[in-house]
């Protein structure tokens, strides 16, 4: 398979990863700071999600050749 492709899904994976972990961290802090479920909590996992899932596909997209 083309390494551009592969590269291009590694990098992905590690975005969703990324992306689920930070949006789920901001959305329980949210919940323990607010004691509440609202929307400003869920904007907050939404905005996490959406910046934690563009952080870890250019941080997979960098660290792709550095696994053995």
């Amino acid at each position: 398979m083309n390494p551009l492709i592969e590269r291009i899904r590694y990098s992905i994976r590690i975005a969703v990863i990324l992306a689920v972990l930070g949006s789920a961290v901001l959305f329980i802090w949210g919940m323990i700071g607010r004691m509440a479920v609202d929307w400003d909590v869920l904007r907050s996992a939404l905005e996490g999600f959406v910046a934690f899932g563009i952080f870890g596909f250019i941080l997979g997209f960098l660290i792709y050749d550095l696994e053995p």
